[in-house]
């Protein structure tokens, strides 16, 4: 068990500082068979595990991290990475299988970061220009309502736009439209921004209303995309506001939460 103890010690020098003396240890103690299995890929043999370990998303991956004593059990050894401070994973569980004193599997997994703490419920600039350039970025906003029966809705809007500090806005061409007439009985609505090159995702919690306020008819119109404008340029469409009472998602930073107060 030592020996397994000291092949796994020199896999996790590898998993935090793949560097040149940390690869040579651990060619030694990986079976010629050896299998990877991560969130980010799956390798066979020496070489193609080398290479996991050197790709960029897991690179450094415990860079800093407190290991968990060794969890063993016969051929099996299990430990726990915890990141040192704020991070967009929990930790990372790594499974060893072992025959004698090589490593012939490794599953490697990363665990759910805790729940963020809520803040109070203010829209950042990343957030809104997010929202705004949706459209033109091909990342088109949807938003999901309830119809009379139950039924939840789901449509694309490139409208969509912030609206204050706390508020969205979007403008409905049809305003009998199943979303305009819906939401006077059924306020409660959700909102979804996501974008895979950034992997920036936000969901918008909020009560939408109709506006009729002539200049915020306005507003909201005229901050439309203009491809939009142009396919009610009589402006015969209904104005949307969503209040927000909860948004949550993640960004560069991480997870993130907030609550209207």
């Amino acid at each position: 068990m030592t020996e397994q103890i000291s092949a796994v010690e020199a896999y996790q020098a590898a998993l935090s500082s793949p560097d040149a003396a940390a690869t040579e240890a651990v060619t030694g103690v990986l079976a010629d068979d050896v299998v990877v299995e991560t969130n980010f890929g799956r390798a066979e043999g020496i070489d193609a595990a080398l290479a996991l370990l050197a790709e960029p998303r897991i690179a450094g991956l415990a860079a800093g991290a407190s290991w968990s004593p060794p969890s063993t059990d016969r051929n099996r050894v299990v430990v726990t990475a915890t990141p040192p401070g704020p991070a967009p994973f929990g930790g990372l569980e790594v499974v060893f299988e072992f025959a004698g004193p090589k490593i012939v599997r490794v599953e490697q997994q990363t665990l759910p970061a805790a729940p963020p703490e809520p803040a109070p419920l203010r829209l950042t600039d990343d957030i809104k220009n997010a929202v705004n350039g949706a459209l033109d970025n091909g990342t088109p906003m949807m938003i999901a309502y309830n119809d009379a029966d139950q039924r939840i809705h789901l449509s694309f809007r490139g409208t969509i736009q912030s609206y204050g500090d706390d508020r969205l806005a979007l403008w409905a061409r049809d305003p009998q439209g199943g979303l305009p007439r819906n939401i006077a009985d059924r306020p409660q609505v959700t909102l979804l921004y996501h974008d895979p090159a950034t992997r920036a995702s936000y969901n918008f919690y909020g009560r939408a209303r109709l506006e009729h306020d002539p200049v915020a008819r306005t507003r909201i119109f005229e901050n439309s995309p203009a491809r939009e404008q142009q396919m009610d340029f009589r402006r015969h469409g209904a104005a949307i506001v969503v209040d927000l009472d909860r948004v949550e998602g993640r960004d560069s930073r991480g997870r993130f939460l907030m609550v209207r107060s």
